[in-house]
């Protein structure tokens, strides 16, 4: 098969509204074909973000329809082909599908880039720190809404404010949903340590939370919900920032706290999009910003420490001082002010943002700004 059938998965993948930068080296094409046959990149490459069937898809290539479904059925695991269902599943997991299957392209993040960096080795991992530097980083995590959300870390906001807060960052409500909760290894951290042969002293299992059918047996990465809170909550007094994903992304209806990546400043790829690109957008910040007293502040300097995007610095009098243009809401340093100085103040109702009701909503609010150059 020609070259072209890479370009064509390219740009495929980059006309979906998360993105996919075409860069001057063509790394982007190297990461393709380490993850997928031609077989599967020529097909994939006919797919968009609309879905179709199996049937639908083979009479417009001009293939057999077991042939297709069998390759488009074997592409849902490792992410570069989806279902049309309410939700992604938890990783490793297929979603469950009402009637007759329908299929539609996958993006690169949040997608097949995690599902083939937990397969993959060193040369894939620097493949992709080569493509977020060249400018996959920004096309990304830049457009609004963010492929992640920021989610404030459970005691951070005030018992009023929880009342009116959106589902999605209920997470109590989440472990009372479910009995069992998947816990898988951070694919950053993996990638950190794969390239650089170390990485930060966090815990690796820290990912995931997703709920799991009742039956599941419990095991090294499926814990019950006691279990999976303590170490969410044990997650967050480390310093992770939760990324949460959205609920119509991951098997829910409507938008609700399904479950997060624990991210640290030092290894998560979004973060690092501050952090080291110097981005002024990467996650999709929480509708809370963090506000110190001045008068509580006793400048002990542990929040500074905390924040995961340098967010708060000292100011001429040594107290804390949060840059508002910079934090992104996450609640980290709330949780470890020994003082309890810091609290989060909602934003104002221009800067609001509204949840999409659910994934094509999400695309079609993404799609426009990229329109309008936001």
């Amino acid at each position: 098969m020609s070259e072209d059938i890479y370009e064509r998965l390219a740009a495929a993948l980059d006309a979906l509204p998360h993105g996919f930068a075409r860069t001057p080296s063509g790394v982007e094409l190297r990461l393709i074909k380490m993850a997928f046959t031609p077989e599967e990149v020529w097909l994939a490459g006919q797919l968009t973000r609309f879905p179709e069937t199996a049937a639908e898809i083979a009479g417009r290539v001009g293939r057999d329809v077991a042939e297709v479904t069998a390759t488009l059925e074997s592409l849902i695991p490792r992410r570069l082909v989806r279902l049309d269902s309410p939700g992604m599943a938890a990783p490793g997991l297929t979603p469950q599908a009402e009637g007759e299957k329908r299929y539609r392209l996958g993006p690169f993040l949040v997608g097949w880039y995690e599902a083939n960096m937990r397969l993959l080795d060193k040369e894939f991992a620097e493949l992709f720190e080569q493509f977020v530097i060249e400018g996959g980083g920004e096309r990304i995590f830049s457009p609004r809404p963010g492929v992640l959300g920021v989610v404030p870390v459970r005691g951070s906001l005030k018992p009023e404010l929880i009342a009116s807060m959106e589902p999605h960052l209920d997470i109590d409500a989440h472990f009372k949903r479910h009995e069992r909760f998947l816990v898988i290894p951070c694919v950053c951290k993996r990638e950190q340590e794969l390239e650089h042969g170390h990485s930060c002293q966090l815990p690796m299992k820290r990912c995931g939370f997703v709920g799991l059918p009742p039956q599941t047996p419990l095991g090294e990465t499926v814990l019950g919900p006691e279990d999976a809170s303590k170490l969410l909550d044990e997650l967050a007094q480390m310093g992770h920032v939760h990324l949460a994903f959205y609920g119509f992304t991951m098997g829910a209806e409507t938008p609700q706290f399904v479950g997060t990546c624990n991210c640290c400043g030092c290894c998560c790829g979004v973060l690092r999009g501050i952090t080291h690109l110097g981005l002024a957008e990467a996650p999709q910040r929480s509708n809370y910003r963090a506000v110190v007293n001045p008068d509580e502040c006793i400048a002990c300097g542990l929040c500074i420490d905390r924040c995961p995007v340098d967010a708060i610095a000292n100011d001429q009098d040594d107290k804390a001082l949060v840059e508002r243009p910079k934090c992104i809401g996450c609640g980290v340093c709330v949780i470890g002010c020994a003082s309890e100085a810091i609290e989060m103040v909602p934003v104002s109702a221009e800067e609001w943002f509204h949840v999409p009701s659910g994934m094509m909503e999400w695309e079609e609010m993404r799609l426009r700004n990229l329109a309008a150059g936001k």
